[in-house]
C-alpha cells in the first residue's frame, strides 16, 4: 500500500503518461540524471526466445532498442498519447513496421502461451495486481520469462540525486537498502498467489553512476 506521498507521485506520473506524454522523454532524462535509457535497456540481455511482448511500452524508446537488437516485438500500452508518440518515432525510422496495441494489462488481446518473454520497465501499480499478473502468466508460453526492470538508485551524493532516490522509494519500489520490500509486497498479494505462480529471482545491474534491478519471473506450470 502506497503512503500519501507515494500516491501523489503516482498521480503525477499518471498525468505525465497521458496528457503530458510529449514531455515524458525529457522528464525521464532529467529525473534520472541521464541514466533512464541505460536502465530501460538493462532487461534486454535476459530475453528468452523471439516472441517478445513489451507491457506499457510508453514512448517507444525500448521498443526501438529491441528492434536494433534484432527482435520484432509487440508493444501494448493503455495510453493513446504514448502510442501516438511511438508511431511517430517508427515513422521517422521508415524501416520499422509498427506492432502496437492499445489494451489494458488486465485484458490482453492475445492467445494463451503466445510469447516467450514479456518485458516491462518501471511499470505502474498493476505489477502488484493479481489479475494483471494472471494475464501475463496466461500469454507466456510454459517456462516463459517475465522481465521487470525497476528499483533504480543513483550513486551521486548531490541533493538532486538524494531527492530522486527518495522519490523512487515512495512510488512503491524501495531501491535502498534492498529489494526485500518487493518480495514482501509480492507475498502480500492474494495470500502469496504471485509467489506461487512464478519462480522469482533478481539481478542487480551496476553502472558507473547508478544501480538498477531486473526482477525475473519464470512461469510455473
Amino acid at each position: 500500500m502506497l503512503n500519501p506521498l507515494g500516491r501523489i507521485f503516482r498521480f503525477a506520473f499518471h498525468q505525465l503518461y497521458n496528457q503530458f506524454a510529449f514531455t515524458y522523454d525529457k522528464f525521464s532524462g532529467i529525473v534520472s540524471r541521464g541514466e533512464w535509457w541505460t536502465w530501460t535497456r538493462a532487461g534486454i540481455p535476459f530475453l528468452r526466445g523471439t516472441r517478445i511482448l513489451e507491457i506499457a511500452s510508453g514512448s517507444g524508446n525500448l521498443h526501438l532498442d529491441l528492434y536494433d537488437a534484432g527482435y520484432v516485438p509487440i508493444g501494448v500500452d493503455l495510453s493513446p498519447y504514448m502510442l501516438e508518440i511511438t508511431r511517430r518515432k517508427f515513422a521517422a525510422r521508415k524501416s520499422i513496421v509498427s506492432q502496437l496495441v492499445q489494451a489494458n494489462a488486465k485484458q490482453l488481446p492475445f492467445p494463451s502461451n503466445n510469447f516467450s518473454s514479456l518485458m516491462m520497465t518501471f511499470p505502474p501499480g498493476f505489477v502488484f495486481d493479481v489479475n494483471a499478473m494472471r494475464e501475463f502468466w496466461r500469454v507466456l508460453e510454459p517456462q516463459g520469462l517475465l522481465i521487470w526492470v525497476d528499483a533504480p538508485y543513483l550513486y551521486s551524493p548531490d541533493p538532486w540525486s538524494r531527492m530522486m532516490n527518495a522519490a523512487y522509494s515512495v512510488t512503491g519500489v524501495c531501491a535502498k537498502p534492498g529489494v526485500e520490500s518487493v518480495w514482501q509486497a509480492l507475498r502480500n498479494v492474494d495470500n502469496g498467489m504471485l509467489m506461487q505462480m512464478w519462480d522469482w529471482r533478481v539481478e542487480a545491474i551496476e553502472n558507473p553512476r547508478s544501480r538498477i534491478h531486473v526482477f525475473l519471473a519464470t512461469k510455473r506450470t
